[in-house]
């Protein structure tokens, strides 16, 4: 394939990619609402907007790792940022690791839905609620290609990703909303407040790429 058609090709993808992410998120939204209207989405809420995600995550022929390459320079991740609403409410990353990440124990303070595309996304959940004491794990659960995990507000849970991988992440409020959020630190014994967001990519067509937070 020569330069110019690979350069059309990353262009018909990416619109295609806009598209079906669009048609997706407002399917979610419609579900976000619902539960807004009846004092909050509950488990059934983000069992199905888990449901909705896995379908779009079967489109992979639309999420290219060369699309959404990890971050050089050893472990982390990179938050690819393909829907935003307006005010921050809802929000769909492709979060992207090339050799291995963790997370510790924490909260989201909203609904959180995580769905595998490629490599295997350990999630280990807890007992308690952030700031109830010292969490106990409770259950494993391994996202991966065709699989995902879907958790209310106060839940809390842990990530465990060796290898490369690439899930979606989607929240009901944008990263940089999540202010407060908290997690344990094992070696304090102590719940702490997450600092700011720092690896989101720009990633919405018609916005200008590049890390943005």
């Amino acid at each position: 394939m020569s330069a110019t058609d690979a350069v059309a090709a990353a262009d018909t993808r990416a619109r295609r990619r806009a598209a079906e992410v669009a048609d997706a998120m407002d399917d979610i939204a419609k579900m976000d609402a619902h539960g807004r209207e009846h004092g909050g989405i509950d488990r059934t809420g983000v069992d199905r907007i888990k449901e909705r995600l896995l379908e779009l995550a079967a489109l992979e022929e639309l999420f290219p790792v060369e699309d959404f390459p990890p971050p050089g320079g050893g472990r982390g991740s990179a938050n690819y940022r393909l829907f935003q609403q307006d005010d921050g409410s809802l929000a769909l990353y492709v979060q992207s690791v090339g050799d291995g990440t963790s997370a510790p124990p924490h909260e989201h303070t909203t609904w959180a839905v995580i769905v595998g595309m490629r490599g295997q996304e350990l999630n280990r959940f807890y007992d308690r609620c952030a700031g109830e004491g010292e969490p106990h794990a409770v259950r494993d659960e391994m996202v991966e290609c065709g699989t995902g995990v879907a958790m209310l507000g106060q839940d809390v849970h842990s990530i465990h990703i060796e290898g490369a991988s690439t899930n979606f992440h989607c929240y009901g409020l944008a990263m940089e909303h999540m202010t407060g959020r908290r997690y344990w630190n094992a070696a304090a014994g102590e719940w702490r407040i997450f600092s700011d967001v720092t690896n989101i990519v720009e990633a919405r067509l018609g916005h200008r790429a590049g890390v943005v937070a």
